[in-house]
């Protein structure tokens, strides 16, 4: 199973320290099980979320990479897409927001590319049957309830608490958001998910 864990700047608060610990509370539970891809959150503006700075990014991935994983990043720009290209990445994330599909088609070819989408809808989005280019399903509400995700739930994007999504659908591709216990800030709320959490399927 591919494991994404979303490491936004509204938890590490563009600390290189505490992202730095993460990864580290992180590995201590990672037995080799499953691919685990870290990513973080490129934007220049997005209403009270707080701008990852690129020098963070960076700090993120080159410790990512240290501890032996990949990084990536949802863009929600044209500017943060160019920034995150110039890295080697296994994919670039576009976050469930039809306003940022277009985002897409300024990609360059061969590099993969997932999208997250309501379970109703961009089902046949223009363009999109690239075999580089996978739709994953993501209820928008923090957090979502397990009865909301009703089709397509072995590529998920989960807004749910706890593992009850996971150990119902068994997904081969499952986002979720990633958090210490004593995480704050928008991203890291009941729908984010703990390294002791985590322990149970790594």
């Amino acid at each position: 199973m591919r494991i994404i864990l979303d490491i936004s700047s509204n938890t590490t608060k563009n600390d290189d320290d505490y992202v730095k610990i993460m990864l580290d509370e992180l590995k201590k539970v990672d037995t080799g099980k499953h691919e685990i891809i870290i990513k973080g959150q490129l934007f220049q503006e997005a209403g009270k979320n707080i701008v990852m700075t690129h020098e963070h990014f960076d700090f993120m991935y080159q410790y990512s990479h240290k501890l032996g994983y990949d990084c990536t990043a949802s863009v929600f720009d044209k500017e943060s897409l160019a920034f995150l290209l110039k890295y080697e990445i296994p994919f670039v994330k576009i976050a469930n927001n039809p306003d940022l599909y277009w985002l897409i088609d300024e990609i360059p070819r061969g590099i993969r590319v997932i999208f997250s989408s309501h379970v109703n809808d961009a089902n046949n989005y223009y363009g999109y049957c690239s075999p580089t280019i996978t739709k994953i399903v993501s209820i928008p509400e923090y957090p979502a309830k397990v009865d909301q995700y009703t089709t397509y739930t072995k590529w998920v994007s989960d807004h749910t608490e706890g593992l009850a999504l996971f150990k119902l659908h068994e997904p081969s591709l499952w986002e979720k958001h990633y958090k210490l216990k004593d995480s704050t800030g928008l991203d890291a709320g009941t729908w984010a998910i703990t390294p002791e959490e985590l322990r149970e399927i790594l």
